[in-house]
């Protein structure tokens, strides 16, 4: 099995490699893809932001409900 890591922003980089391809650096590994997949990562990463901020506007609007039982909300 793999080992996940942990990357902050200021580690995550791009770099143009030619009109058909761009790199892709997270910490000390590189990654080559293609224009087409670097598109499909930008739509894809938008819409996992999305869910993540519809379920925290969920949770959040469940708390403000029941304030008294916020800590159950979490679990």
């Amino acid at each position: 099995m793999k080992k996940a890591k942990f990357v902050k922003a200021e580690q995550i980089a791009f770099e143009e490699v030619s009109d058909s391809y761009a790199a892709i650096k997270f910490g000390d590994e590189k990654f080559v893809i293609d224009m087409d997949t670097l598109y499909d990562l930008t739509f894809r990463a938008a819409a996992f932001l999305t869910h993540l901020e519809e379920r925290a506007d969920t949770v959040e609007a469940k708390v403000e409900k029941s304030p008294e039982c916020a800590c159950k909300q979490v679990h």
